[in-house]
């Protein structure tokens, strides 16, 4: 671990020690992650330090996963009520509470957290974009005005965006955050922190969860970008936990004297954008035939070990709004080099370039696969490992001079699909944020906002919706969705309660988890 790291936890064990020398080695633990902080501002961060931000901070209500007895969790309030019109959403709070800096938590709190993130307007901020006004009643309830009937609980739950932090912090920027400072109402706090390298959550003694049970304590996160080092630490029993290994390595770890794997649902999924805005991808026929020439399986099987399932659109098996009546391309050589020739591009003759992030080892290993393809096809591929921020740049300057294919691991922000299919498709003018294929389509716009304003009250009919949406952008074939993934988390065999939740991916529940 190197020898600052270890003194670190030497300490933490020690002073566990002395309360309990028995539990002591149980209650703390390694996680070699390669998850990276972008930001520490819980109203800003809208990226992989969710990993730890979920574990820090809390927020009003939360998701359980799929097949649970209730759609949702208690943390910050006890209870919500929705006026008839949906219109109204009054929450009641949980008395007893205080932030990492012994500030209670009240109403106040939950107004100023809100409104600090929507007046930034950074992140994930757009999600709250229908809210009219945050009302307080009393110190313990606090009632949400919207401007349209849309799903706010699930918004509330979001795993962005939606955090709650001490009104303590009211002077305080981002970049006071980003020195690692934190102050939520989570079983955790950030200790430590060393940007880049590694960071503690040490256990927050005054967590109205309590402690009583089986809880892991203290969490020493080691910063690893290497699958093959977390491997190495998660065998050597180093690290409790590890958040990437060799895809080659999952059946050694699984069948491991020590080591397991830990599978479940996830709304993580894989997709390839068409630049719509320049021949020959501005040929709807073109993009049909390139659909049905990528080998899904062969991506499923090579890129990702068996641990994917083809995507059928862009809302993920598992998720509201995912529904066997969307149009799924499938692989078809014949069809393709048909759909080509209908274009003018009898055999092909043309080249494009695909990118995708460097950092990502899935892509790297099955964005070969779709050049072979198209290859047979007569189209020749021109592959580009970028960096994710140079790759991003290069889609977000100028449309006509952007890659033609740009490769993307998505996962949604709140488990309800209109964020997905606002943020993938919808028309954002000159200045594309996640839409990156560019694409117009009004029809779609106004379908997916009907939706996203019935579910609450009708979600049949938002459901039918969702669907007519998705095989709409189908019929243009803007994006080929090629996997929703599997989740999974390589670990110790001593280490319990580690589940996933989909609706916040990558987060593992630290709280929830003990070793025996």
């Amino acid at each position: 671990m190197g020898k600052h790291l270890a003194l670190i936890f030497l300490l933490v064990a020690s002073v566990a020690a002395m309360a309990n020398p028995a539990a002591a080695a149980e209650k703390n633990m390694v996680f070699a992650s390669p998850y990276g902080i972008t930001t520490l501002d819980p109203s800003v961060s809208y990226s992989t330090e969710l990993t730890y931000m979920a574990n820090i901070y809390e927020t009003l209500i939360r998701v359980n996963p799929p097949g649970s007895k209730e759609r949702f969790s208690y943390l910050l309030a006890t209870g919500f009520n929705a006026s008839e019109n949906g219109l109204k959403y009054t929450f009641n709070l949980r008395k007893g509470v205080k932030f990492h800096d012994g500030t209670p938590f009240t109403a106040e709190a939950v107004k100023y957290s809100i409104e600090r993130t929507t007046g930034l307007g950074k992140g994930a901020a757009f999600i709250w974009g229908d809210l009219a006004s945050i009302d307080i009643v009393d110190d313990y309830t606090v009632t949400f005005v919207m401007k349209q009937a849309v799903p706010l609980p699930l918004i509330a739950a979001s795993a962005y965006a939606s955090y709650i932090l001490s009104p303590s912090m009211k002077d305080k920027d981002t970049a006071w955050f980003d020195q690692g400072h934190a102050c939520g109402t989570g079983p955790y706090m950030l200790k430590n922190y060393k940007d880049g390298e590694s960071w503690m959550l040490a256990k927050f003694d005054d967590y109205w969860g309590g402690w009583k049970g089986p809880h892991v304590e203290n969490v020493l996160v080691k910063y690893t970008k290497e699958a093959l080092i977390q491997l190495q630490m998660l065998q050597s029993g180093q690290a409790a936990m590890v958040g990437r290994i060799p895809l080659d390595s999952y059946p050694a770890v699984k069948s491991g004297k020590d080591t397991t794997v830990v599978y479940g649902p996830s709304y993580q999924n894989y997709m390839a954008f068409f630049n719509t805005t320049r021949p020959p991808l501005d040929n709807v026929k073109v993009r049909k035939a390139l659909a049905h020439a990528i080998p899904y399986k062969d991506i499923i099987d090579i890129g990702f070990n068996g641990m994917a399932t083809q995507a059928r659109g862009p809302v993920p098996k598992g998720q509201f709004g995912y529904s066997e009546k969307v149009v799924q391309y499938n692989y078809d050589i014949g069809k393709a080099k048909k759909l080509l020739a209908e274009a003018g591009y009898p055999n092909g003759g043309f080249n494009l370039t695909l990118t995708y992030a460097a950092e990502n080892p899935q892509e790297a290993r099955f964005a070969p696969l779709i050049q072979s393809e198209f290859k047979k096809i007569g189209i020749d591929v021109e592959i580009k490992a970028l960096v994710w921020t140079s790759q991003w740049s290069q889609a977000k300057a100028d449309p006509k001079n952007a890659q033609d294919i740009f490769l993307l691991l998505w996962w949604p922000t709140y488990s309800d699909p209109y964020e997905t299919l606002f943020s993938l498709l919808h028309d954002e003018g000159d200045k594309p944020a996640w839409n990156l294929a560019y694409y117009k389509n009004p029809a779609y716009d106004e379908l997916i906002r009907q939706a996203y304003e019935t579910t609450g009250s009708q979600p049949e009919k938002a459901l039918e919706l969702y669907v007519n949406a998705q095989n709409l952008i189908q019929a243009d074939c803007p994006v080929a969705w090629l996997v929703d993934i599997v989740g999974n988390w390589p670990a110790s065999k001593r280490l319990k309660g580690l589940a996933i939740n989909p609706a916040y991916p990558n987060v593992p529940f630290f709280y929830d988890m003990h070793l025996e």
